[in-house]
């Protein structure tokens, strides 16, 4: 049986072989078969070429504030959405005009505070102008009739008449003031 083995054997090797060629087949056939089937679903709707124009919107961008560009996310001829962020600016200028805003409001706010309170000196400063001259009226009351039978003297009526007219004039040089 010595010459028995040998045909045996290659009869074996024969048979493994065409297993390992009857496998690679229908692993080739598998292979084929899914990428047919990838085509047919994906790629057959998918359309590539390298000198295409297609038909889009184009249109330009402006920013609406100055500043030094950081980053910028997309490139020429990408699509965008409305509301993507396409560049990044440098925060320290608009963080500096920030300050000089909040300073300015702060300063607005002060001006404004202080022309309050002299506002309100004014009023009272013609209050009391007015007080004066309901005071040099009062005085001037007293000394009118005294002045008639010469009780007192002429310069203390003409005193009292002065301070009258001084006094009338003080309130309306109060209101220029304001």
């Amino acid at each position: 049986m010595v010459n028995g083995e040998p045909v045996q054997q290659a009869s074996i090797k024969k048979k493994r072989r065409k297993s390992a060629l009857i496998l690679l087949a229908v692993l080739f056939l598998l292979i084929v078969a899914d990428r047919l089937i990838y085509w047919f679903l994906v790629l057959r709707h998918h359309q590539e070429t390298d000198d295409a124009y297609v038909a889009g919107n184009q249109t330009q961008v402006m920013a609406q504030v100055s500043g030094n560009v950081n980053t910028v996310w997309f490139d020429n001829t990408d699509f965008v959405k409305k509301g993507d962020v396409l560049v990044t600016l440098d925060k320290t200028g608009a963080e500096q005009a920030f300050e000089k805003a909040q300073t300015a409001l702060a300063t607005s706010f002060r001006q404004t505070h202080q022309l309050l309170i002299n506002s309100r000196q004014y009023q009272a400063n013609i209050k009391l102008q007015k007080n004066a001259l309901t005071q040099a009226e009062a005085d001037l009351k007293r000394q009118e009739p005294l002045g008639a039978p010469n009780l007192t003297g002429r310069e203390d009526l003409q005193h009292a008449r002065d301070a009258v007219a001084t006094a009338k004039a003080q309130p309306e040089v109060a209101k220029q003031r304001t």
